[in-house]
């Protein structure tokens, strides 16, 4: 298994998708990420925040 270049969905930049990655993804049988580190990292943080505003009063 070699590394692979995928175009995320969001922001349309190419990222690298590393053998351990992809090692990693296989054993937990998740699908090819469909974006890069960076707008993962936007899209989890977003996520936190609309959980942490639930219980904000």
């Amino acid at each position: 298994m070699s590394y692979k270049t995928i175009k995320c969905n969001n922001c349309h930049n190419q990222f690298v998708w590393s053998e351990e990655e992809q090692s990693l993804y296989k054993e937990r049988r998740l699908l090819s990420p469909e974006y890069c580190p960076i707008c993962r990292g936007i899209i989890e943080a977003r996520e936190k925040d609309k959980a942490r505003s639930k219980y904000e009063r």
